[in-house]
């Protein structure tokens, strides 16, 4: 299994350079609503991906491990990441993951290593993924912690019930969603069956507005467009 997500992590996740124009970000007075219902430990979406306090990023553009997509910032909320470092960044094979003592997260598939051994379940973490452009917003936020059932009656059930209300469809006792227009919160636990279950001893919470990202790289093609034409060499004589 982890061979295969390596190999994928190769293909689409490759360290480039990053050749995207300056751009500046839409407004979305309209979508600030959802976003704050759904807000998880103080993290909503919209917001500038390198600007939230306690979260560590990917590399910068032009650097080692740096991937245009799925730019990542992570925040370890497992215990044993307290008196470890974190660390990100996108990964090419298992070499790439740092050596010594540290909490660690692929930034391309989002998975976790403690002292470079790969976690399943994985390591309980905030992860916040940025839009695929020059001035990334956060589009995604992904919660992993311990699991539960999601029912009616279960702990966590009742917890996001109280929260968000009843859910916009249900499947119990492994998923709830809500919705409020085009944004999503999705509530996943123990959803690995057979003689895997053990690996999915777990629940995560995703909250995701795919429009914001959508809007978001129109506006980076258009800025890359024109930076081209700006760029393009004057004429010949005709």
């Amino acid at each position: 299994m982890r061979t295969t997500l390596l190999i994928l992590t190769c293909v689409g996740g490759a360290a480039l350079a990053d050749d995207r124009a300056p751009m500046k970000n839409g407004t979305y007075n309209d979508r600030d609503k959802a976003w704050t219902k759904f807000a998880i430990l103080g993290v909503k979406l919209g917001g500038a991906l390198e600007k939230h306090p306690g979260f560590t990023c990917g590399p910068p553009p032009g650097t080692g491990g740096f991937s245009t997509q799925n730019h990542s910032c992570v925040k370890f909320v497992d215990d044993r990441c307290k008196d470890r470092p974190t660390k990100i960044h996108n990964i090419t094979s298992s070499a790439d993951v740092p050596a010594g003592q540290s909490c660690f997260m692929d930034e391309f598939t989002g998975d976790t290593f403690l002292d470079r051994k790969h976690v399943v379940p994985p390591l309980q973490a905030v992860r916040i993924v940025g839009t695929n452009t020059s001035a990334p917003l956060v589009f995604q936020l992904e919660y992993t912690f311990a699991a539960d059932d999601l029912t009616a009656g279960s702990n966590l059930g009742k917890a996001l019930i109280g929260k968000y209300g009843p859910p916009a469809s249900d499947t119990p006792p492994v998923r709830m969603t809500w919705r409020v227009g085009d944004v999503e919160l999705r509530a996943a636990c123990r959803t690995i069956a057979g003689e895997h279950a053990p690996q999915g001893e777990f629940c995560k919470i995703v909250v995701e507005d795919n429009k914001l990202d959508d809007v978001e790289r129109g506006i980076q093609q258009q800025a890359n467009d024109d930076a081209r034409q700006h760029s393009a060499p004057p004429p010949p004589p005709l």
